[in-house]
């Protein structure tokens, strides 16, 4: 059998800043976009997180103070509808959810140390949170109510993702380790 070879080209990709967004007065963590890709959101150890119009490069409303300690995670909904955000500490774990349109926020409480992760199913209608208290939780957005976990893990959640018809969570652990939980019945759809 002949082998046949082929020759990839390699290309550099340089990226270059399109707009700077200033505000922060310390580290961004997390950046999550809009779904009309207009705006993002960021949070940030300044304990807020800010809003911004892509176009302008201005902030659209003034930041929130949406966290007592550093503000790890954010997460938008696939509909706009819910801005997510996880933070804390060794000893404070905080979990708000905003809707968008009211402006109430929430707070979901069960963990008992920092928020690394967050996201939001492609429904629309469940969080999923990953702490360093070695859980993964699932939320329903509008009870607020957990409706499944704690999942416990061997070490600190550092990621989570709902699957795109939103019935798994895969997570990922800080000793190099992936596990994926099957919601089923577990979540009533």
């Amino acid at each position: 059998m002949a082998s046949a070879s082929t020759k990839a080209t390699s290309t550099k990709l340089i990226l270059k800043p399109s707009i700077t967004l200033k505000g922060h007065q310390e580290i961004i963590q997390s950046i999550s976009y809009f779904p009309d890709g207009q705006r993002i959101i960021s949070g940030s150890n300044d304990k807020t997180a800010r809003q911004w119009d892509l176009k302008t490069g201005k902030e659209i409303e003034e930041a929130l103070s949406v966290c007592e300690r550093i503000v790890y995670a954010m997460a938008v909904s696939r509909n706009g509808r819910w801005v997510a955000t996880g933070g804390g500490d060794r000893n404070t774990a905080e979990v708000k959810v905003c809707e968008v349109e009211t402006g109430i926020v929430k707070t979901f409480e069960g963990h008992s140390q920092t928020i690394s992760c967050v996201d939001i199913s492609a429904d629309n209608t469940h969080l999923a949170s990953g702490s360093d208290d070695k859980t993964a939780r699932i939320w329903n957005l509008d009870t607020g109510k957990l409706v499944a976990g704690p999942f416990k893990s061997e070490d600190y959640v550092g990621a989570v993702r709902f699957s795109p018809d939103s019935k798994k969570l895969a997570s990922g652990m800080s000793n190099y380790r992936n596990w994926m939980s099957g919601l089923g019945n577990l979540i009533d759809h």
